[in-house]
């Protein structure tokens, strides 16, 4: 316990973050993956890029979306590009779902249908009620429990550039209140391109054609610490998720700093953990 005799008003931040996070620490495995990216579909070759062979490369120009087959048509045609690249990660048949509880993560969701539908507005004072209903974070998300007919636990979350951080941790909030495993899903698609002149942080310059889908099978355990100390590094860029994709898939590396404005990072706990 802590005795704090300086009022929350007079407490240093810094002293306050100490005070809260300083025996902070959760332990979790990552129990089993899948990704996408144009290019970068097996197995194989996300082990090559994992080792630092090859960087998050930008997308191409023109790009096809994954064909999804595995969701119904009548569901799949509602889908854009980053719903697409999410569903393609949610139906593998390596990866059966059985019920898992699923957070889903995006920092932007399918931008793209949101321009769309700011410009029909815009120019004609209405928009397709369908396209509205699919503008929502958690809709991709209704779509796969849908072609499940499943009835599970469904978290929708947008953090900025703390997404990935901000998914770990509720991941393993739901591991600790029961769950037994958790699937964490992060989609991005590439920034429309009426928007890069007004992206002038240069990691998000670097981010705006991001175009993946990630899924982490996460249970409890002890291969990777999720901690926080009170230290924070004001010249940190916060961790994106193929940053942690790429943390929890080469065993060399030891720790990811997840944040930017706490002190939140991940540690690999067990030697050579990775799936």
């Amino acid at each position: 316990m802590f005795g704090l005799s300086s009022s929350p008003e007079t407490l240093h931040n810094s002293q306050l973050l100490f005070a809260i996070c300083y025996f902070i620490m959760s332990e979790i495995n990552l129990h089993r993956w899948t990704a996408w990216m144009p290019g970068r579909e097996t197995a194989d070759a996300w082990a090559t890029w994992a080792s630092g062979t090859l960087s998050n490369a930008a997308a191409p120009d023109t790009v096809t979306p994954p064909a999804i087959k595995e969701i119904p048509p009548l569901l799949r045609r509602r889908a854009d590009a980053m719903g697409r690249a999410v569903l393609h990660v949610l139906s593998r048949p390596e990866l059966p779902y059985t019920g898992e509880a699923i957070v889903l993560c995006s920092r932007l969701g399918e931008f793209t249908r949101s321009l769309d539908l700011q410009r029909e507005l815009a120019s004609t004072g209405q928009v397709s009620p369908q396209q509205f209903s699919m503008a929502v974070h958690n809709a991709i998300g209704g779509l796969f429990m849908m072609s499940a007919k499943a009835q599970a636990p469904l978290t929708a979350l947008a953090a900025a550039d703390e997404t990935a951080l901000a998914g770990l941790q509720e991941a393993h909030a739901q591991l600790a209140d029961g769950a037994p495993s958790v699937w964490l899903v992060y989609g991005e698609e590439p920034l429309a391109e009426a928007y890069h002149p007004l992206v002038r942080n240069p990691v998000e310059r670097a981010q705006r054609t991001d175009f993946f889908g990630i899924l982490l099978e996460l249970k409890s355990g002890s291969d990777f610490g999720l901690t926080c100390a009170a230290d924070v590094d004001s010249e940190a860029a916060a961790a994106s998720p193929l940053d942690l994709l790429r943390f929890f898939l080469n065993p060399d590396l030891r720790q990811l700093r997840l944040s930017a404005k706490s002190g939140w990072s991940i540690q690999r706990r067990t030697p050579g953990a990775s799936r």
